[in-house]
């Protein structure tokens, strides 16, 4: 059994990328970027208006004062995407829209709410500085500039950028497959009657959701009986249709828990079989022809807790995420609480923000078979091996979940 720090470090060493691939911008929503983007053009491609005002000469502004207005003959209108090929002249404007090219002889824009228009005059009633309002041609961005990095995360701000470089596709890191497979001679699926001795299948469901949650796709296996042979070659295909690889079940040291067996069969390196952690001890992970093959308990909090702790910043990693690890928080207990010593606790809780700080709240009980608990709650407190008993008041570290 390792630590869960040393379990975290392990998995992090063998998650890489496994791959890039060309993708339309339309397409790319949550994964990476594996290349830098450089911008094609100016931005702006001309000096535009910053606002809805009326564009003239600086120098013709020179001495007006509310006690001594000027007016200027209004030439015409100027809207975004029409280029004007008149000058402008001295004591003449044009009234421009936002977005719209600056006319020539022009530099500067004075606001439509603070000048008097009447017929084909308006009114200025004070100075205007040389390029007030105005947003100058390449002020944004030069031709070569690398406008977005490599490892840069794409959003719908990021797509945006794309097209207004004229990116239709990009280049990002290959996002994974993932391969799930759920054992257990108990499971009958969700449609079933629960006969004796058996429980429905929730785990196929939740994990699946929390994949599709990262933005991968999924290849569910469905549920696999106890039986060695079969589970093996299921998983052999689990490893060749996909790139990481999931089981839930089968993972602690019983009659019929044969996942560990089969991966020392089939060569896998297994890197660790348990991890000091509560819920979640008997999860392992292990490497074969690169790829990632996580076993995870099968009650459903266990299954849940060791997803979110150990394989969603492995999936992070392989889609190529600088931030992988989900930001941990000064929590402030608001009541008691009393664990057992022993392994790292992750203790589900309601985190609620009052004041600028975050207070955790019991939710109920934590047994690893409990799905009503986890679905109340919004955090987990990350309670260290020694504690055993922590009083309201005090400071600990928590995390939100499923977000």
């Amino acid at each position: 059994m390792i630590s869960v720090s040393d379990a975290l470090r392990i998995i992090s060493e063998e998650a890489k990328p496994i791959g890039k691939e060309k993708r339309e911008i339309l397409l790319c929503n949550g994964l990476v970027l594996a290349e830098d983007i450089l911008s094609k053009d100016s931005l702006p491609p001309f000096d535009k208006s910053a606002m809805d005002g009326y564009a003239v000469r600086s120098s013709d502004t020179e001495g007006i004062t509310a006690e001594n207005p000027r007016g200027f003959k209004v030439k015409g209108v100027i809207k975004a995407g029409q280029w004007c090929t008149e000058s402008i002249n001295r004591g003449e404007a044009f009234k421009i829209m936002t977005g719209a090219p600056i006319p020539l002889e022009a530099d500067c824009v004075i606001e439509v709410e603070k000048v008097q228009a009447k017929d084909d005059t308006v009114y200025l009633y004070n100075e205007v500085k040389k390029d007030n309002h105005v947003i100058k041609f390449g002020e944004e961005i030069q031709p070569g500039d690398i406008v977005l990095k490599k490892g840069t995360e794409i959003r719908p701000a990021e797509i945006g950028l794309f097209a207004s470089l004229g990116y239709r596709t990009v280049e990002t890191y290959k996002p994974p497959v993932v391969g799930l497979i759920i054992t257990g001679d108990e499971l009958v699926d969700i449609d079933d009657a629960i006969g004796k001795g058996k429980i429905r299948n929730s785990n196929e469901y939740a994990i699946t959701s929390m994949i599709r949650s990262l933005g991968l796709e999924v290849v569910s296996f469905g549920i696999v009986k106890d039986d060695k042979d079969v589970l093996k070659k299921v998983i052999e295909e689990a490893l060749l249709r996909t790139d990481i690889v999931i089981t839930s079940g089968g993972a602690s040291a019983g009659d019929y828990d044969f996942v560990e067996t089969i991966l020392k069969e089939i060569g896998a390196d297994i890197k660790f079989d348990s991890v000091a952690i509560k819920p979640g001890k008997p999860i392992s992970f292990a490497v074969f022809n690169d790829k990632l093959f996580f076993s995870l308990p099968g009650n459903p909090l266990s299954a849940i807790t060791t997803f979110e702790q150990f394989i969603e910043p492995a999936c992070k990693k392989v889609l190529g995420k600088q931030e992988y690890m989900k930001e941990e928080i000064s929590v402030i207990l608001g009541e008691d609480f009393k664990v057992r010593k022993g392994r790292v606790k992750l203790l589900y809780v309601k985190i609620v923000k009052e004041n600028d700080k975050y207070y955790a709240y019991k939710i109920g009980s934590q047994s690893s078979n409990k799905l009503t608990t986890i679905s109340k709650a919004n955090g987990v407190l990350i309670v260290p091996e020694e504690y055993t008993e922590m009083k309201a008041g005090e400071t600990i570290q928590g995390r939100f979940i499923f977000r």
